[in-house]
């Protein structure tokens, strides 16, 4: 039976408190800047993979899977997957990195041993998911296609229709699980999945500005929605917004201080979420750590009201608002590191190449224009 609970009392609840969590840049995954690719934790690693380039030039599709160890924030090439794919499915479930689904593959599904560094196929689902990223919850896996879940139960190996969706999941729609229920944003829509009952409901809308292409992590029970595409393809957004189920509220968080994103790849690990991959008409390669428990108040984000100027600028850059010395790390808009360093005022910014660059002061995100 299909059930469906809307809770119109608290459907449009969400919370003003902004600037909680602060983002790290970690070190780029290795090979080539992507989009619509896919990511997962297994035994306190993370996986970035798949995906594909495309736009004025040829289509190409990736199959390299690479493993993230944040002892050493360090990457390491892996086992290919089986096929170039992007668009595809996934899943992290009892150390299993599941991928299947997507651009290159209909109901195939292959997972991943971190032990063995293998994949090797698993039952095939009924049905051919791609482009709505999948969720665990229970002990269980699931994937998405229009308004049908199927559940995986790596026990038996084997798959099992459950309650449709309350609506058609998009492409690039986004999900998150607490661990006992899976979470769907569709547009501003947000559904709850419960398993134990085949039970789906109406939560709190998303308030943010994406509507799609975005990436869902979660920690400790805490799901987060990060960057994405605002109406359409061309307009891409910065935001990060987390989800209480327990109070059914949004919260935004601190903006992702590197290049707003659509198609982008993420995963959790050790109380940590990342994110990397995706696209803003450049694909990109760079990775960034979000930690919750660090966190920022609205009053200390703001305290500094710096401006730049002059902007654009050939020579120099120089900063006005400041009662002390800063940190400062100017990045291109490809989300490359170009430089770093503490000032007083004013950064020598003459040997850059020409072009547009974002500088994080503060953990806020200013733009500034090198001519």
């Amino acid at each position: 039976m299909k059930h469906l609970i809307y809770l119109y009392f608290v459907f449009f609840a969400w919370s003003s408190a902004c600037w909680g969590g602060v983002w790290n840049k970690k070190t780029s995954i290795g090979g080539t800047g992507r989009h619509r690719g896919v990511g997962g934790n297994a035994y306190q690693f993370g996986y970035l993979g798949l995906g594909h380039v495309n736009g004025a030039g040829a289509d190409i599709s990736f199959r390299d899977w690479w493993q993230y160890n944040p002892a050493t924030d360090s990457w390491t090439q892996k086992s290919d997957f089986p096929v170039a794919n992007h668009g595809a499915v996934c899943f992290s479930l009892n150390d299993r990195v599941y991928v299947g689904g997507g651009s290159s593959l209909t109901n195939e599904f292959f997972a991943f041993n971190p032990l063995l560094n293998q994949w090797a196929p698993i039952a095939n689902c009924p049905l051919s998911p791609g482009d709505v990223q999948g969720f665990s919850a229970e002990n269980k896996g699931y994937v998405i296609y229009t308004n049908q879940l199927a559940e995986y139960n790596p026990g038996t190996n084997s798959w099992i229709l459950k309650a449709n969706v309350p609506v058609n999941a998009s492409n690039w729609s986004c999900t998150f699980s607490n661990g006992t229920s899976g979470f769907l944003k569709v547009g501003h829509s947000l559904f709850e999945y419960k398993p134990s009952q085949d039970l789906w409901m109406a939560r709190a809308n998303h308030p943010g500005l994406s509507t799609g292409g975005s990436y869902g992590f979660s920690i400790n029970g805490i799901g987060y929605v990060a960057s994405g595409y605002v109406g359409g393809l061309s307009t891409v957004t910065e935001e990060v917004w987390s989800f209480n189920p327990a109070n059914n509220t949004w919260t935004r968080e601190a903006d992702l201080p590197g290049s707003s994103r659509r198609f982008l790849a993420s995963f959790s690990i050790a109380e940590k979420g990342y994110i990397g991959l995706g696209t803003n008409g450049i694909n990109l390669n760079d990775v960034w750590e979000f930690n919750p428990s660090q966190t920022l108040s609205a009053g200390d984000a703001n305290q500094l009201q710096i401006t730049l100027y002059p902007n654009p600028s050939s020579k120099e850059l120089r900063l006005n608002g400041l009662d002390s010395s800063i940190d400062y790390t100017i990045y291109s808009y490809a989300g490359e590191q170009v430089l770093r360093g503490k000032t007083n005022g004013e950064i020598d910014i003459e040997y850059l190449p020409q072009g547009s660059y974002f500088i994080i002061l503060n953990n806020k995100k200013y733009v500034f224009t090198k001519v």
